[in-house]
């Protein structure tokens, strides 16, 4: 008989089980799908990423040869318009162009053919290799002079580094210490270069240099701890030792700290030097620097009141200490040499009081 008017129908167990699992099974199915459309994609993906890959690889063959062809043709080029054939043809090419890099009397279009010029002859260089280019261009830095042949020098450093890369690079080496071509500008030079091939050896130099030498020459007890050699007195920094700091700063040295606070306690150094070092050791907000720098204020370099330092000075207190600066600016303000460092010690204060960073001065060229 049918069901009375009002009772509910009475579920067998199959129905309630069918009606219970089915969302179940429903959400199963949904969930393999995506599994299997994500594995899917996922294997797509990595199929993709291989053949980018192989494409980038032979792209990167096909550059290659390219340069190759184009250092080649170069080479030839550069012999049809020089009197002679292979390296010596590129250094007569040289000696033409790499002084006009350097003469301010050279025009912008000049320069900037002598430029193309000379990194043409470098591609070429590297198209005539070592067998045939390394002799050349050691017999022609043995014959040059550091200071008259200095562009054509430089440029010849270069060259020896990509002729020979273990040999190029001990001769960087010794430029830089001072034992060949001695030339403060040319060591200052192959610590660029040298940074291009080996970054961990150059900091390590030009850290052992800033240690063991200064404006006045090299400190033999120093050097004997470091097992350095003595250089040559013409690649002394007499002026501009504080070029040595600066490259070294661009090295981005893990030791730069500890490098540049030892240099602020070395009576020996000349005010400009100490002053690249304070400079950096406040824009790092090195916390040691505090009390040397302060010290600085009171017993500048060489006795001299120049209001530049005593600004870097100021401006480097201000920068690490912030508010806890303002005690000792105040303290400063009465007793400023000129006007012009009240100035900046007024400036500094009415910044940390702010809360805003002080702005360094900026050191005329």
């Amino acid at each position: 008989m049918p069901a009375a008017v009002g009772y509910p129908l009475k579920m067998t167990p199959d129905a309630t089980r069918s009606r219970r699992d089915g969302p179940s099974f429903a959400s199963f199915a949904v969930a393999v799908t995506l599994t299997a459309a994500a594995a899917f994609a996922g294997y797509q993906l990595r199929a993709v990423n291989n053949q980018l890959e192989l494409q980038r690889s032979e792209i990167r063959q096909h550059e290659a040869t390219t340069q190759e062809l184009l250092a080649e043709v170069t080479r030839m080029r550069l012999e049809q318009s020089a009197q002679g054939k292979g390296a010596y043809a590129l250094l007569e090419k040289l000696q033409t162009y790499a002084p006009m890099m350097s003469d301010a009397r050279v025009t912008e279009p000049d320069y900037q053919n002598a430029k193309a010029e000379v990194d043409a002859i470098l591609r070429a260089f590297e198209a005539l290799g070592k067998e045939a280019g390394w002799e050349p261009v050691m017999a022609r830095l043995q014959a040059a002079d550091p200071r008259k042949d200095f562009d054509e020098v430089k440029w010849l450093l270069e060259v020896a580094v990509r002729l020979d890369l273990t040999a190029g690079k001990q001769l960087l080496k010794d430029v830089m210490l001072g034992l060949r071509l001695p030339n403060p500008r040319l060591r200052w030079f192959a610590c660029r270069v040298m940074a291009d091939r080996d970054i961990n050896l150059t900091r390590k130099l030009m850290r052992q240099i800033l240690l063991t030498e200064s404006s006045r020459g090299i400190n033999t007890d120093r050097a004997a701890r470091y097992s350095m050699p003595i250089p040559d007195q013409a690649a002394y920094a007499v002026t501009g030792f504080h070029n040595f700091v600066t490259r070294y700063i661009q090295l981005d040295d893990p030791q730069t700290e500890d490098t540049l606070l030892q240099l602020l306690n070395r009576v020996e150094h000349d005010q400009i030097t100490i002053q690249e070092c304070v400079k950096e050791l406040g824009r790092r907000q090195c916390k040691r620097a505090v009390k040397p720098i302060k010290n600085l204020y009171d017993n500048p370099p060489l006795a001299q009141q120049n209001p530049l330092f005593f600004g870097h000075v100021i401006d480097a207190i201000a920068t690490i200490e912030g508010r806890d600066s303002i005690v000792w600016l105040e303290s400063k303000l009465p007793t400023a040499a000129t006007d012009v460092v009240a100035a900046r010690i007024q400036k500094a204060l009415d910044c940390v009081r702010a809360g805003k960073p002080v702005i360094p001065q900026v050191t005329p060229k």
